[in-house]
């Protein structure tokens, strides 16, 4: 476990050594400022793309007017579409799909999209976030995208770039959830398409490897990324010359081993496969229930990184199901900011499933036998495990995706100055630890779970765990807290 220093990373004993003010933030200060230059610059791109679009547009009808399509001929919305996506290739000297992308970029945020428009321009968000955005509500109609701008947006409006609001990931994230509670109807049936086109494809990458993509029922995917995951635990950990392999490296092995014990007609390996575990669904009780504030809070399916979003239609009838079926209950108690107090792990549902009166019923009676959240020892016991993976569902270094449980649980302040309890560990990587323990970075983590990371060059930025269901911007018991 990594050691950092008691002091906050505003204190110059708690900023890594190099990393006083100087040459090198002046160089950082001055890098923010040309990203901003280059949004405004972008921001003017795409207004005047828009503009020539219509131009272009406009003198396409006009030449067409009258003319008679002939059988088999292009419409006339066809020929202007391709006159100015040929307008815009030629001007920028670009390919076509890269022309069509910037042409629907432009479009949508000029005339739909102001707001995010504007906030380019003052460099609030870059225009990766503006393309997610975009992208993301195209499938809702100009009001309710416009709806779902306003509340991403408020919590950049005092950015000074994109460095201070969400990450990638978590912006992403967000954005996918708004646009699901928006729409519920809709986003059940976009996920219905999508999972009855779910596709299995392979290509060489010219290196020596390939690469396997399978798309599917998300859960489905995450049930067999765990059991691949079952399957590397089980697999040697050195190689036939002793070289030490990596979880990566395993987690490919035992699976190509297991299609190849099929391929040769040998009996499946027998690897004690922990069947018990967790679906990883997250959702609010209400949603579960059908009733109260937070019904149509989208849950929360956890094991694929970054938390994705599930329309609460389906992610209620996804918990019934594994219910029914014997899965664990976990009851996640939060406060009124949606900060996790306790996790309370339930036998099996009784039988015709939970109620709400029965599920608060078995936690009341557990309550008074739940284990410390603190212990004397430098290992974390399996209660201060389940709660820290609970708040922290993945590494907690900036935008990582890797799974909180391939992470190691890092002491915060090293033992034992400070305790092994949920307040002072969190998931790390072991890319991210090495970077700490080695003092390339220095963090300190708060109460409510929020990581405050200073770098080598004495840039800070905080993460900030990921709002479970019900407490999210824009949804029922949300609080002016920052996300």
């Amino acid at each position: 476990m990594s050691s950092t220093d008691d002091r906050g990373p505003g204190d110059d004993a708690g900023v890594p050594a190099g990393a006083r003010p100087g040459a090198a933030l002046r160089r950082v200060a001055l890098l923010r400022a040309t990203v901003g230059r280059i949004a405004a610059a972008q921001v003017e791109q795409l207004r005047l793309v828009a503009e020539v679009t219509a131009d272009a547009a406009a003198e396409a009808r006009r030449e067409l007017a009258g003319t008679v399509r002939a059988w088999g001929r292009p419409s006339v919305e066809e020929l202007t579409h391709t006159t100015v996506v040929h307008e815009v290739m030629v001007t920028l000297g670009i390919a076509k799909p890269a022309a069509e992308r910037l042409m629907e970029l432009a479009a949508r945020l000029v005339w739909v999209l102001p707001g995010t428009l504007a906030a380019l321009e003052a460099g609030r968000v870059d225009l990766k976030r503006a393309e997610v955005l975009a992208e993301a509500t195209a499938v809702l109609d100009d009001t309710v995208a416009r709806q779902v701008e306003a509340l991403v947006l408020a919590q950049v409006a005092d950015a000074d770039g994109p460095w201070q609001g969400l990450s990638p990931r978590r912006w992403r994230s967000q954005i996918q959830r708004l646009v699901i509670e928006a729409d519920i109807d809709a986003a059940r049936a976009r996920r219905e398409t999508a999972i009855l086109l779910r596709a299995v494809r392979a290509w060489s990458q010219g290196d020596g490897t390939a690469v396997l993509r399978v798309e599917g029922r998300d859960t489905d995917i995450a049930m067999v990324d765990r059991v691949i995951t079952d399957l590397a635990h089980a697999w040697p950990a050195l190689d036939r010359d002793g070289n030490a392999l990596s979880m990566d490296q395993r987690r490919v092995d035992a699976l190509i081993d297991l299609f190849q014990r099929v391929a040769d007609g040998d009996d499946l390996p027998w690897v004690r496969i922990r069947r018990d575990r967790e679906v990883g669904l997250v959702l609010h009780a209400d949603t579960l229930f059908g009733d109260g504030p937070a019904k149509n809070t989208a849950g929360q399916l956890r094991g694929l990184g970054a938390p994705s979003p599930v329309d609460p239609v389906t992610a209620a009838e996804l918990a019934r199901t594994e219910i029914a079926g014997g899965a664990a209950t976990r009851v996640l108690l939060v406060d009124h900011d949606g900060t996790l107090e306790r996790t309370i792990r339930l036998p099996t549902a009784p039988p015709g499933g939970w109620t709400r009166d029965l599920l608060a019923g078995s936690v009341r009676a557990a309550l008074p036998d739940l284990p410390p959240l603190q212990t004397e020892n430098y290992q974390p016991t399996a209660a201060i495990t389940d709660h820290v993976h609970a708040v922290h569902p993945r590494c907690t270094s900036y935008d990582c995706a890797r799974l909180a449980s391939r992470c190691d649980l890092d002491h915060d302040r090293a033992w034992p100055r400070g305790p092994t309890c949920v307040t002072n560990l969190s998931p790390r990587c072991r890319r991210h630890h090495e970077l700490k323990t080695r003092d390339l970075v220095h963090t300190r983590l708060h109460p409510d779970g929020s990581l405050t990371t200073t770098t080598l060059l004495g840039v800070t930025t905080t993460t900030r765990p990921e709002p479970l269901p019900g407490h999210g911007p824009g949804q029922a018991h949300a609080t002016s807290r920052s996300a």
